[in-house]
């Protein structure tokens, strides 16, 4: 099940590059959709404005690589939340946006 998060009140931070995201440890070939679009990982701060709280994220996002610079302001559209099971029977948390994208208005706004 995929919960939509809702981002109204949340900035967020880039914390890093988009790197591939794995198949997995032993298998470094990077992982497709079905329909064929690379999967990419990002590093983000999310920053709740009004409860004041920060929290690092690991987003997936499809498609083409997102040009990313880190401590700026991102837009993200169509953050979810879906956990999955791993073979020892945890919880794996697990985000996942539509797109993620430098937020053009708050780039303006600090130049």
């Amino acid at each position: 099940m995929r919960l939509r998060i809702d981002t109204s009140t949340v900035k967020f931070r880039v914390g890093g590059p988009a790197r591939p995201r794995m198949e997995s440890r032993a298998n470094q070939v990077q992982k497709m959709t079905p329909d064929g679009r690379p999967i990419w990982t990002v590093r983000l701060f999310a920053i709740d404005t009004q409860a004041g709280t920060t929290e690092q994220l690991w987003v997936e996002v499809a498609g083409e690589q997102p040009q990313l610079i880190v401590d700026e302001v991102a837009t993200v559209q169509g953050l979810v939340y879906a956990p999955w099971v791993n073979n020892k029977k945890e919880i794996v948390r697990a985000f996942r946006a539509d797109s993620i994208t430098i937020d053009a208005t708050a780039r303006r706004a600090a130049a």
